[in-house]
């Protein structure tokens, strides 16, 4: 099967900034992914959103049409990846949540216990809570540390640093 002359001019593009600008996109990619291998397929699936759809015609510069596709399917990684952990902590909250209180004085004091660790959190400086809540969520201090691009002592430093906030303020 022969190809068009559009998409034979987007391959002979798609195949230059493949050999040229391989080492950069994949940088780009590892920055906005989660881990490696999501990086590298978002570059081929950025490759293949290329040679599928990109119009040299349109004006579009093709390395920055490229770069911004590849930062998208990273994006959309991410989020498949965030929505597919949310429904299966809410699975398993669904199991653990116990029944609501049949007597109004106990929901009360769900509410004034839920009220005090919301201030509790509100206390912490933003990257303390970042750092706790991404831990909460079942990241490592690697994992915690690529998505924030953080390093791996400033991980530990957020975390330690807000849970001692948090225990000072419980008054333990």
């Amino acid at each position: 099967m022969y190809a068009s002359g559009a998409e034979q001019q987007r391959r002979d593009l798609a195949d230059k900034l493949y050999r040229e600008r391989y080492p950069h996109l994949l940088r780009i990619a590892i920055r906005n992914a989660v881990n490696q291998t999501d990086a590298e397929e978002a570059v081929n699936d950025a490759f293949a959103a290329f040679i599928r759809a990109f119009d040299p015609a349109g004006g579009a510069p093709p390395l920055a049409w490229i770069t911004l596709t590849l930062k998208r399917k990273c994006w959309e990684k991410r989020r498949r990846m965030y929505l597919d952990r949310q429904v299966g902590q809410e699975a398993e909250r669904d199991s653990m949540i116990p029944s609501i209180p049949s007597n109004a004085l106990e929901l009360g004091e769900r509410v004034v216990e839920r009220d005090l660790a919301r201030r509790r959190l509100a206390d912490l400086k933003p990257d303390e809570r970042d750092g706790l809540g991404l831990l909460a969520a079942g990241l490592s201090y690697r994992e915690i540390a690529e998505l924030r691009g953080w390093t791996y002592t400033k991980v530990n430093r957020c975390v330690s640093e807000g849970r001692a906030a948090l225990r000072a303020s419980a008054g333990v």
